[in-house]
C-alpha cells in the first residue's frame, strides 16, 4: 500500500524507520534535490499525520541520513557525511530527543574511522549498535561491525562480525531484529541470486552467530 501524501511527496523519501509501538514514523527526505533531512509522522486514530521536519537541532543544511530510531523513540543515529568534525568522509551522529525536540547530533567518535561507516542499527536494549563500515582489515570492501555501550557510557571499539556474517564481498544495511537475535543485510558475497541480496542469520545460544541464509 502506497502510505499516502502524508508521507509521499514529489521529493524522494527513503530510508524508514519505526519505534517497537509503530506509532512514531521517521524517514530520509531529499529537499529540492540536494538536501537530505529527517522527517517524521505519528499514528493518530489508525491515520499518518502530516510529516514535517524533525524538530530540533537535527537537520542541517548538510546532508543526513541512512537513520535508525531506537525502539523507545529517544535516540537517532545517522550517517553524516562531510560534517565539520568528521573522521572520513561519512560518519556515524547519535541525536538525543529532549524537551525542545532533537539535538545537536555528536560524532559517535572511536566507532568511526577515516573510511565511510553508514546503515547503523541499534539494538531494542541500545546496547549493541551494527554498522556497515569499508575500513582496512575486513574481510571484503563493506563489513558489519559492531559496537557495545560500555558501562561509563562510551562505545567499544568496534569489533567486525566474522566470516559468518562477512565475506571478500560487500554487506550493509544491518538491521538487528526485537527480538536481538536475529541480524538482516544484504550481501553481494553469500550465494544468492543477483549482485547484492537479502540474508538473515542468527546468534548461537553461547555466542557467536549461526549461518547466514
Amino acid at each position: 500500500m502506497n502510505m499516502g501524501d502524508s508521507i509521499n511527496s514529489e521529493a524522494s523519501e527513503y530510508f524508514p524507520a519505526l519505534t517497537i509501538d509503530q506509532d512514531e514514523f521517521v524517514f530520509t527526505r531529499r529537499v529540492n534535490s540536494i538536501n537530505e533531512d529527517f522527517y517524521g509522522s505519528r499514528r493518530q486514530h489508525g491515520v499518518w499525520t502530516k510529516a514535517k521536519g524533525l524538530p530540533g537541532n537535527i537537520n542541517t543544511d548538510r546532508n543526513e541520513g541512512g537513520q535508525n530510531i531506537s525502539q523507545d523513540g529517544q535516540w537517532l543515529i545517522f550517517t553524516g557525511c562531510n560534517f565539520p568534525n568528521v573522521y572520513g568522509s561519512c560518519d556515524l551522529y547519535i541525536s538525543y530527543f529532549t524537551p525542545d525536540g532533537w539535538s545537536t547530533p555528536e560524532n559517535l567518535g572511536r566507532i568511526n574511522s577515516d573510511s565511510w561507516e553508514s546503515s547503523p542499527s541499534i539494538s531494542p536494549d541500545k546496547r549493541d549498535l551494527y554498522f556497515a563500515s569499508s575500513r582496512p582489515g575486513g574481510y571484503g570492501g563493506v563489513d558489519i561491525y559492531v559496537s557495545h555501550l560500555l558501562t561509563n557510557g562510551r562505545w567499544s571499539e568496534p569489533e567486525n562480525l566474522g566470516p559468518e556474517v562477512n565475506t571478500i564481498g560487500d554487506e550493509d544495511c544491518a538491521f538487528i531484529h526485537a527480538d536481538n537475535q536475529t541480524l538482516y543485510f544484504t550481501s553481494s558475497g553469500h550465494l544468492g541470486y543477483g549482485g547484492s541480496d537479502l540474508f538473515m542469520i542468527r546468534k548461537k545460544p553461547k555466542g557467536g552467530w549461526d549461518k547466514a541464509m
